[in-house]
């Protein structure tokens, strides 16, 4: 510890002293070019002076006679003096030969020279090639009657440079001598500091462990010392009951937070997600942590947006949305009111199965009114017709009696539909799983419709071997063999083929009821197991169908752990495939 405070103090030393040095070195420099720029302006004005009232009017041009002029005003200025016609050409130089002048290459892109021309007086530091000296320049532009052009002064940087070494040394000697007391006292000073820390730091862990209430072994003279020792003891006391109580807080607020079956999301007032809980992360699909982010690049839905913006504006409510994810959802959210410390709290709800069933049963009760309205209706007619005196003629009442059977039959299907459907998704249909030979369960299907696959001319195959079966319940695939079977004599085409496929995949089995009708098409496909969803509305009714068989069929295949779907036959028909657990 105390080779530590030795090195913080003479670091902290060091640093002082180079600063305060290159300070001084900066201000010097400063002030001696400042003096210099400023003697130089006056060299330049004086020199502009001597050569407008010197300058032979009849032949300004000549350097032989404007070298001369140039030397003297060298010589009363003490420093370099040129002269420089517009155009950039040296006339004459107070440190050049009238030879040396003549070889002087052209000036017009000097810094000075074109300040002065369009400044009154150009001033600038540059390493002069022509004397191989640094150079502080001053450039003043004159006129007389035949020629116009700049005289400039300048003088080597060199008196800069050289006091600023002398400064140098003076400051490193200085800082040598003021080292060795500064090494000495630090010395001398961490080492009683250190020793102090090191008991109070000893007490501290003898706090910690518990192994001491008392004061510390220190001079109890110094006030500093035990005063902060009173301090330290009421401060960990303190310290520990509040992060103990925060800890406690934390962990309840986690827990109610990751718990909650609603979705949270806490953004601040740069609407940059503060808080997530798992709902959330699970809802959005959030595949790395929010925190930080921009709400907008986490969930992009406007109308999250707009709720956030009526929330800000003290207008706190509700809002649904669609949220485009791996599969669009709908969110019903609510949000607080914006507060300065906490921001702005999104509470959101996934209504989309909600939504759905709300639909399914709007649909549900429209379809189940028409559907039994429809032979009510037809019966009702019927009846009256016959009441009428329709019963007396024999020729209409047979036809009549006959729409009558039919449309009963039709509500009793129907009726019993309903209740199957209503009974498997109340989970009231019992099934009793068991290995089933599925050669005898697709023979007991074709014998059911035989008499209507005949009066149709319909052949019907099965290609299914002897040891295939099936862990299912006989009456559930009883029924749906029949409705798939059913279905394929119905819409094929007289004299058509049907055929019962099964084979072996895995851990299933998979069954293909395929016929040659018409098929399905494309866009009706993805809702043919829908309830009372038809393909071809006038068709179905022909056929007798009630809209619900293949909805009950959906329903039983999945409750006895399998899927079922279907896929176009080639080159036309359909192809019915549902599969289960393997024996």
């Amino acid at each position: 510890m105390r080779a530590k405070l030795f090195l913080v103090s003479l670091v902290l030393m060091a640093v002082v002293g180079l600063s305060s040095a290159a300070y001084l070195e900066n201000a010097l420099r400063g002030w001696l070019v400042s003096r210099i720029e400023s003697e130089l302006k006056h060299s330049a004005r004086a020199a502009d002076a001597l050569l407008v009232s010197a300058i032979d009017a009849d032949d300004p041009s000549n350097i032989a006679a404007i070298d001369p002029l140039a030397d003297r005003m060298g010589e009363a200025t003490d420093s370099r003096v040129t002269v420089i016609r517009t155009d950039g050409v040296v006339l004459g130089d107070s440190e050049l030969s009238v030879d040396e002048v003549n070889a002087v290459e052209n000036h017009a892109n000097r810094p000075e020279i074109q300040e002065a021309l369009t400044s009154g007086i150009g001033v600038s530091q540059r390493y002069s090639t022509t004397v191989d000296k640094k150079m502080m320049y001053v450039a003043l532009p004159f006129r007389t009657e035949k020629v116009r052009g700049v005289v400039r002064a300048s003088v080597p940087l060199r008196e800069v440079d050289d006091s600023v070494e002398t400064l140098r040394w003076m400051i490193f000697v200085a800082s040598l001598l003021g080292l060795g007391v500064a090494i000495f006292m630090s010395g001398l000073a961490s080492h009683l500091l250190a020793r102090t820390l090191r008991k109070l730091v000893n007490y501290a862990r003898s706090i910690s462990r518990g192994e001491s209430s008392g004061r510390p072994p220190l001079d109890e003279s110094d006030e500093i010392v035990s005063g902060l020792t009173g301090s330290m003891t009421r401060l960990s006391d303190e310290l520990s009951r509040t992060v103990d109580e925060l800890a406690r807080e934390r962990d309840r607020f986690e827990a109610v937070l990751e718990n909650m079956s609603e979705a949270v999301v806490a953004v601040d007032d740069e609407r940059r997600v503060t808080l997530v809980n798992r709902a959330a992360v699970e809802l959005l699909e959030l595949q790395s942590n929010p925190v930080g982010r921009p709400l907008v690049e986490v969930v992009r839905a406007p109308g999250l947006q707009k709720l956030l913006d009526a929330s800000e504006k003290g207008r706190p409510g509700g809002e649904e949305f669609e949220v485009a994810v791996s599969s669009t959802k709908l969110v019903l959210a609510q949000a607080s009111p914006r507060q300065e410390t906490v921001g702005t709290v999104v509470v959101m709800h996934d209504v989309t199965e909600l939504r759905r069933l709300e639909t399914m049963r709007r649909d549900f009760v429209a379809n189940v009114s028409h559907e039994l309205r429809t032979p009510v209706s037809i019966i009702r007619a019927t009846a009256e017709t016959l009441q009428e005196g329709a019963l007396d003629d024999p020729k209409h009442a047979k036809r009549f009696l006959d729409a009558l059977i039919r449309n009963s039959e039709r509500l009793g299907r129907l009726i019993s539909d309903l209740l199957d459907i209503s009974r498997i998704e109340a989970g009231e249909y019992a099934l009793e799983a068991g290995e089933l030979p599925l050669q005898r369960a697709a023979e007991r299907a074709v014998d059911a419709v035989a008499a209507h696959a005949a009066s149709r001319s319909i052949d019907i195959s099965i290609d299914i071997t002897d040891d295939l079966c099936a862990v299912a319940d006989a009456n559930a695939l009883d029924q749906v063999l029949l409705n798939l079977v059913g279905n394929a004599v119905k819409y094929s085409h007289e004299g058509g083929q049907v055929s019962i496929r099964g084979r072996s995949l895995d851990e299933h089995v998979v069954l293909e009821v395929v016929d040659d009708g018409p098929g399905i098409p494309a866009a009706h496909r993805d809702r043919i197991f829908e309830r009372f969803y038809r393909v071809d509305s006038g068709r179905s009714r022909e056929v007798g169908g009630t809209g619900l068989g293949l909805s009950i069929v959906k329903h039983l295949v999945t409750s006895m752990n399998g899927q079922i779907g279907y896929k176009a036959a080639t080159p036309r028909g359909s192809i019915f495939w549902f599969t289960l657990p393997a024996c």
